[in-house]
């Protein structure tokens, strides 16, 4: 195997699981349907039960995808996914929320009520996608790091960090990725999720 092979076979399983991802994703599209069947107490519990028992599948799907960037890319995977935390923070806690919606809603005893879990259910489909395909839209948009190879050789500096996240150029703060959902075209991806 060459190293041309390699790279097109990686480009190939990421492209898969990103593919896969984005049509899983139709869990988080059911959940935004919860609230319009507000006066249907059958209709809530089917769109409920129906996405409930997916919800694995697409953080799985998610977890997979990171990890063959990981695999393929660790030097991409380092630099978005430890520059860039914060949005994948807010990524990783909308699927926390939803993970505890399915959970705990119809609980005996909770004490939040069931309206509180089904907006965190219509939170989570509607932030996850659109957060998600902003921090994805980064691959076309570009991220704001940049990449010096030859920090790794020089032996005086107090660390060899090759790749380094870059503060926000409108602002001048240091945002950790929070600015690629501010860039409208990461955000168009993000609905078109």
């Amino acid at each position: 195997m060459d190293y041309a092979f390699l790279q097109q076979y990686w480009w190939f399983l990421v492209s898969l699981l990103g593919a896969l991802l984005v049509f899983l994703l139709f869990v988080q599209g059911g959940q935004t349907f919860i609230f319009a069947a507000r006066r249907d107490e059958p209709l809530q519990r089917m769109i409920v039960n129906s996405t409930g028992r997916k919800w694995e599948f697409t953080l799985t799907t998610l977890v997979t995808f990171g990890g063959a960037f990981f695999a393929s890319f660790p030097l991409f995977y380092s630099t978005s996914f430890g520059g860039a935390y914060w949005v994948w923070i807010l990524i990783c806690l909308t699927f926390v929320i939803q993970a505890v919606s399915y959970e705990y809603q119809s609980k005996h005893g909770n004490v939040w009520g069931k309206k509180t879990f089904q907006t965190f259910l219509f939170i989570n489909g509607v932030l996850a996608p659109v957060l998600l395909g902003a921090a994805v839209s980064t691959l076309f948009t570009g991220g704001n790091f940049i990449v010096d190879k030859g920090a790794i050789y020089d032996l005086g500096a107090s660390m060899q960090t090759i790749s380094v996240w870059q503060p926000d150029p409108l602002t001048g703060l240091q945002l950790h990725g929070l600015e690629a959902i501010f860039n409208p075209w990461n955000v168009v991806l993000g609905v078109t999720l």
